[in-house]
This record gives C-alpha cells, structure tokens and sequence, in this order.
C-alpha cells in the first residue's frame, strides 16, 4: 500500500462525519469488488477495521488487498452503498494470501 493511501486513511479516520474511502478489494475467494467504507481503526500493521456502507457493518480489510484508495465527501454517500464487482472469481487466478 502507498503511503499516499495510508494518508487518505488517516484522514478519513480523523473526520469521520465529513470523509470515507471507496476502495477495491479483493476477497478470499479471488472476486474483486469495489466499496465504500469508513475507516475506524488500525487492526496492528496489515488490517484496517472499517464500517462498510455496503454491508452496513464493521469489517476487517487486510490492507494486502486493498488498492485504488480515495478520499469521497461522507455527505455524498447514501447508504447503503452498493457493492460493485470489478471482476468475478473465474477470471482471477487463483488468490495466494
């Protein structure tokens, strides 16, 4: 992860009320999907806990699977916030980590 991203996260985390992060991710099962969250804390140095306004519930994001990070208004984001896939399992290779 670039610090850059890391910068965005921070960010977000210190102005909950007034900026998210939409992210990719990549799941266990190698799908890669496309969410909006909004960061709460750092789960040691390789997880991010975040409310996901997909879902509309904390969860943990492995920060290995995370990329294309950006900052988004919060007051800009209706929830619950759709979860877009980028592309589905059958045509990734299959996910190492």
């Amino acid at each position: 992860m670039l610090a850059k991203e890391m910068v965005a996260i921070n960010r977000a985390m210190q102005n909950p009320d007034g900026l998210v992060i939409q992210l990719r991710y990549i799941d266990k099962a190698g799908v890669v999907t496309e969410r909006v969250v909004s960061p709460i804390r750092w789960l040691g140095g390789h997880s991010l806990l975040a409310l996901c306004l997909c879902r509309e519930t904390p969860r943990r994001f492995e920060l290995a699977r995370c990329s294309d990070i950006w900052l988004l208004r919060a007051e800009d984001v209706l929830m619950p916030v759709p979860i877009r896939t980028i592309e589905p399992a059958s045509s990734l290779e299959p996910c190492l980590t």
